[in-house]
């Protein structure tokens, strides 16, 4: 009988082998429209709102392993010094303790990178829309298999069923529609933009996904993560549950999973043995993003969202 990684190696749309030979694959997300938020839970997530994706693109079929990661970081200048920085250790359990910083570092060396295919020509985090939309694969569901604690538990490991740590990415059969694993709990995963609690109530029925970038949004420049993680309850595993925290900080339950886009064939790249540049490790703060956490908290202490959702231990040393 397959295991759960040679049944996702077989059903992969397009694999990836980075340096050393180590696999990633990919699940392709076709273009569509979804409803995006949810009723009667955040504030945030209201009012619910048709949105379309105009593009399909493709979706890590897991979140990024560790053993992943330490390919692409211990030859990129902005990740090297710290290739392994995972509490949980296990060459496929996810990555985690990284910043938003780390996971942008993460695919800009790979859209830099000699081994991508040419026909790729967006490498990035997954827009906030994106990332819904393939969650949900068409529910309208707590979760995209079904509504309560008895759904989630099915696909997930949660605060109730994960021992209190990460688990590898393989480690439990899933059902997604769209082929996708881990999309609930395990480990939050960085979106691309920036997080604005009132973008629901800016946009039409219809609007178009992509990017949510500063001008559009208000006070500070948290960026975005979804998904819930083994620390988190229910609630915050759900397909609409939203959370945000600046772009440095770095938490044991804190991840990244790769979105690419395909695209006509351009000028010649120039693409390197590496990634440009040596930032990206959250050590160039912006602007306003220096001061506390979400909700007022500092960046060190553990908090728990009001929304009884999503919760955080101390940042990472």
């Amino acid at each position: 009988m397959l295991t759960v990684w040679e049944k996702a190696a077989r059903k992969a749309d397009l694999t990836l082998k980075l340096p050393g030979g180590i696999p990633m694959f990919f699940r392709r997300i076709p273009a569509g429209s979804f409803r995006m938020g949810a009723r009667g839970e955040g504030a945030d997530e209201e009012p619910m709102h048709q949105v379309v994706v105009t593009r399909e693109f493709l979706l890590g079929t897991f979140v990024v392993t560790q053993e992943q990661y330490r390919a692409v970081a211990s030859r990129c200048p902005a990740l090297k010094k710290q290739s392994d920085p995972s509490h949980f250790k296990g060459p496929r359990r996810p990555v985690e303790q990284i910043s938003w910083h780390d996971a942008t570092a993460f695919c800009q060396w790979l859209r830099c990178w000699r081994g991508l295919p040419k026909e790729i020509r967006e490498v990035r985090l997954p827009d906030e829309a994106e990332w819904e939309y393939a969650c949900r694969a068409d529910s309208e569901t707590e979760y995209y298999n079904g509504d309560g604690e008895a759904a989630l538990a099915n696909v997930a490991w949660f605060e109730k069923n994960s021992g209190n740590e990460s688990h590898a990415v393989d480690e439990r059969p899933e059902s997604h529609p769209f082929g996708l694993y881990g999309m609930h709990g395990n480990i939050w995963e960085w979106c691309l933009g920036v997080h604005d609690s009132n973008a629901y109530r800016k946009r039409e029925d219809g609007w178009e996904a992509r990017e949510w970038v500063l001008s559009e949004k208000g006070k500070d420049r948290a960026r975005v993560l979804r998904g819930g993680s083994w620390y988190d309850t229910a609630r915050g595993c759900r397909s609409a549950y939203r959370d945000r925290l600046r772009p440095d900080v770095r938490y044991r339950n804190f991840g990244l999973r790769v979105c690419l886009v395909r695209g006509p064939a351009g000028p010649a790249d120039n693409r390197a043995a590496s990634a440009p540049g040596d930032g990206g490790r959250g050590t160039r703060l912006e602007s306003d993003g220096a001061g506390g956490g979400p909700h007022g908290t500092p960046s060190g202490a553990s908090h728990v969202s009001p929304r009884s959702g999503s919760k955080k231990m101390n940042k990472a040393a």
